[in-house]
């Protein structure tokens, strides 16, 4: 059907029948029309639901909408330029809505920074003789909302915002490493995941972490003896369970697998096995879903599902050994909590080319 379109444009220049701005207009009806229609239908300038044979004035704006989204000119008309754009590779979608941007509201005062070196981390000190002689910095500001850790090989920047308008309070945490410092895991009994638990703020501080998140929670599903999703923690693989389909209910257990080399990479539930990813040295792998960005681009998922206003947490890499961190409070008076494609675009504006959802209610 996208071919007899081509062809009847083509035809008519051809036989000097009509002029290329002829070929399809208000007015028109037939099946070429309904393959015009779905084209754009796919492209999201015509919204889901049966389509007519009919080329309305509603038809003419979705053409002229198209037409100013790929730089051709907007007649509204069907033309040969637009039909070769319109059926071609590269044509360009309708862009999805942004939400709106956040009243970020905050008083930050500098810190007294200490000597740092041109990546940010802390100097080498002079009499420092062994790598273990490394010193630290701290900084502390729970009224303003910054909390600050420095050393040689780590830099994290804890920063609070809220926009009151919507209420809304989220916090944003930057994390950069350096030589082999990485990120790792630890649970309360690593011989019997799904049987103890304990407050994620409990094992931070029993395991002496400077940062410490909650991750994908899979031994909550291994208790309730649910799809746990692929599972590599340290190497080895706890888990192979998961989706035979990448779907929109959550979690959809979509991945996020740790390199030592400082990269994330993203995988779609059932794009990798964990024998593969172990075997390309994956040392953790994480499932909860659904991915937010890969590849810098957001998950079209988002503008369609996830719609819900919850507390959200999502981790991402903005290039190896530079992560962002995004935690939103919600179901509270002082925050509501937001959709994640709301995450997603928060990550996306950060620079962050690949990002995972991890839980966000118990987080």
């Amino acid at each position: 059907m996208k071919k007899g379109i081509a062809i009847l444009c083509l035809t008519s220049i051809l036989f000097g029948n009509a002029t290329a701005q002829e070929c399809l207009a208000i007015g028109d009806k037939g099946s070429d029309v309904v393959a015009l229609k779905e084209r754009l239908q796919e492209l999201r300038y015509i919204g889901q639901g049966p389509l007519s044979v009919q080329f309305t004035e509603k038809t003419a704006e979705a053409v002229r909408l198209f037409q100013r989204e790929n730089g051709i000119s907007e007649t509204g008309k069907a033309d040969e330029e637009t039909l070769a754009k319109l059926f071609s590779e590269n044509a360009i979608a309708k862009p999805f809505p942004t939400m709106p941007p956040l009243m970020e509201q905050r008083i930050k005062t500098e810190p007294d920074w200490p000597e740092r070196d041109e990546q940010g981390f802390l100097t080498e000190k002079k009499e420092s003789t062994t790598p273990t002689d490394a010193h630290e910095y701290f900084y502390e500001n729970d009224e303003e909302g910054l909390w600050i850790y420095l050393s040689q090989r780590l830099q994290i920047e804890i920063n609070r915002y809220e926009d009151p308008s919507i209420p809304l309070v989220w916090f944003e945490t930057e994390i950069l490493t350096a030589g082999d410092e990485m990120f790792r895991t630890a649970m309360t009994d690593e011989a019997h995941p799904g049987k103890k638990f304990q407050y994620p703020y409990v094992i931070a501080k029993n395991e002496k972490f400077v940062l410490g998140f909650t991750d994908d929670f899979y031994a909550n599903r291994m208790a309730d003896k649910e799809t746990v999703g692929i599972i590599i923690r340290n190497g080895q693989i706890i888990s192979r369970e998961t989706y035979q389909k990448s779907g929109h209910h959550l979690p959809n257990l979509d991945m996020m697998a740790q390199y030592a080399d400082g990269r994330l990479a993203v995988y779609r539930c059932n794009e990798k096995t964990a024998e593969e990813l172990q075997s390309e040295n994956a040392v953790n792998v994480f499932s909860f879903g659904p991915i937010l960005i890969r590849d810098g681009k957001i998950n079209e998922l988002v503008y369609s599902y996830y719609r819900s206003i919850e507390p959200r947490h999502a981790l991402g890499m903005i290039e190896p050994n530079h992560y962002l961190l995004i935690s939103v409070e919600g179901r509270t008076k002082e925050s509501r909590g937001t959709m994640l494609q709301r995450v997603a675009e928060m990550m996306q504006a950060k620079g962050v080319k690949e990002a995972l959802n991890l839980d966000g209610g118990n987080t």
